[in-house]
């Protein structure tokens, strides 16, 4: 029996860490960590399990972010078969992340023949784009908010090629911050 003055809590952790490597390829790690704490447990003395712990490593390149290499860890898991969906992970490799990349995981992995632990993983790769932008952008031009409120940011976003127009309420084509980086854009030419 769980003490009643213990509080019982579940916890899940994502992240998502991004390297460029210079030459247009980036390497990743994408972690999940489920924890539950103040549960009941067969080993009575602890009060915190981990229940998931997946990590996905990889390397993408070039302008439609292409899947290089893939590696899918399964730390820990609750049953022995789990793992047993990496190859179909693996199966990936070649796949855009730019283009398909959510068909692509949830055809291979979707309900029965995947783990919906590691297709989370595998969807949240469609995040790397944000994390390579910033990068690729951040190499020409500082971040602050000066630089954003000017246009100057996305301004250097749109003229390194980056669809940023209507992928979120704040990128409207209409709206004010497209309008900034284009004015800026067409008073001053692409930030170098």
């Amino acid at each position: 029996m769980t003490p009643s003055n213990r509080r019982r809590f579940g916890r899940r952790t994502k992240t998502l860490e991004v390297t460029a490597h210079g030459d247009g390829r980036y390497e990743f790690e994408a972690v999940l960590l489920d924890e539950s704490y103040g549960g009941r447990y067969e080993e009575q003395a602890r009060d915190r399990i981990t229940i998931h712990h997946f990590i996905i490593t990889g390397t993408v390149a070039g302008p439609a972010l292409q899947l290089q290499s893939l590696r899918v860890r399964a730390e820990e898991h609750p049953f022995p078969q789990c793992p047993f969906v990496i190859p179909a992970a693996e199966r990936l490799i070649g796949s855009s992340l730019l283009s398909g990349w959510r068909k692509d995981v949830l055809d291979g992995l979707g309900g029965s023949a995947g783990c919906t632990h590691i297709t989370t993983l595998l969807l949240g790769l469609a995040e790397v784009a944000t994390l390579v932008y910033f990068q690729q952008v951040n190499d020409s031009v500082d971040y602050g908010p000066a630089v954003r409120a000017r246009g100057e940011w996305i301004a250097a976003n749109l003229s390194a090629g980056h669809n940023l127009a209507g992928a979120c309420h704040v990128l409207d084509p209409g709206g004010p911050v497209i309008g900034a980086a284009q004015g800026y854009l067409e008073r001053y030419g692409p930030p170098e």
